[in-house]
């Protein structure tokens, strides 16, 4: 295991970047074709969403290091101690993806997110290599 293991999704991906070129494109197109002004407000509106979703840049997955495991959701920011971690319920769905559920000493519950993008093998060696106890 490296020092640090991470998963991380946010919304600045140069797919969204090109999706701001394109809209800004048509905006301009739209705009300059002098077509309705419902047109135009679509254009811009769409301009909008895609600058919002780039400034606000929700990131979704974890960190996990040799100290403490860092969660990520949208807004949502926890950095949980491995002392805290009584331990963890790793599993494989029927639709094939992985769950990690940390189960915390104070009795919480607390899915990983970003887990369906590893294998249940790569979770438990990773959390394995931490010592700590792996239900599956």
């Amino acid at each position: 295991m490296s020092d640090t293991f991470e998963y991380r999704d946010q919304s600045r991906t140069p797919a969204r970047y090109f999706a701001l070129g394109a809209a800004m494109a048509s905006a301009y197109l739209i705009h300059s074709l002098g077509l309705p002004p419902l047109h135009q407000l679509l254009a811009v509106a769409f301009v909008g969403v895609v600058l919002w979703r780039i400034a606000d840049n929700s990131i979704h997955g974890f960190r996990l290091s040799r100290s403490a495991l860092e969660v990520f959701e949208g807004r949502y920011r926890r950095r949980i101690a491995l002392a805290e971690v009584a331990s963890v319920t790793i599993f494989q769905t029927v639709d094939d993806d992985t769950r990690c559920i940390l189960n915390l000493r104070s009795g919480d519950r607390l899915s990983l997110p970003g887990a369906e993008r590893f294998g249940t093998r790569r979770l438990v060696a990773e959390f394995a290599e931490l010592g700590l106890p792996i239900l599956i």
